[in-house]
């Protein structure tokens, strides 16, 4: 068996301070993401190994723990398509029906962006490597869209986390599970 940290990245550096849509928009963390950072690695047992999103905001997380750090692409967000690096003003201007629409109903699609199924079968594979690969308990940084779908997926419940929020799993016999569960 081994222990899996499952951690969202820090909060980024919007621009303006406003949150925005960020899928694969690469921004790097901000102060208050720098400290979230170094307050989530103080709370990590020790690690054999840590994973991480190529994007920066989770690399710089990810480089917090203080070991080497193996990035694999399939540990990106979501791509959200046409609303990628929009302000969510921006969107609600935009695409007023779709904007409202989606408060009531996350299922339905972005215009362009990427399929949740393919994102999450991605993601679920770069897992399994990071899984496959590590000696003993190990990290993984990446984002909460992707990391939602994949709690899901494993327990049945949808949960976007917080800001450099530790999950802890388990992986033990080729399947991933939450730990308090197991």
């Amino acid at each position: 068996m081994k222990t899996v940290y499952l951690i969202r990245h820090g909060l980024p550096d919007f621009p303006g301070g406003k949150g925005m849509c960020l899928g694969t928009t690469d921004l790097p963390m901000g102060e208050k993401g720098i400290a979230q950072a170094a307050e989530m690695a103080e709370k990590i047992p020790p690690l054999t190994a840590v994973f991480s999103s190529p994007l920066t905001r989770a690399v710089q997380t990810a480089q917090a723990i203080g070991l080497p750090v193996t990035i694999l692409s399939g540990l990106r967000e979501f791509y959200a398509g046409e609303w990628d690096g929009l302000s969510f003003s921006e969107i609600r201007q935009r695409y007023p029906d779709l904007y409202a629409a989606r408060l009531h109903d996350l299922r339905i699609p972005l215009p362009g962006a990427e399929d949740h199924a393919e994102g999450l079968a991605r993601f679920s594979a770069a897992m399994e490597q990071a899984a496959q690969t590590a000696v003993g308990d190990f990290a993984v940084i990446a984002h909460g869209g992707v990391i939602a779908q994949f709690l899901q997926k494993i327990s049945g419940v949808w949960r976007k986390p917080d800001y450099a929020e530790i999950i802890p799993l388990r992986f033990e016999n080729g399947r991933f599970s939450l730990l308090e569960e197991s």
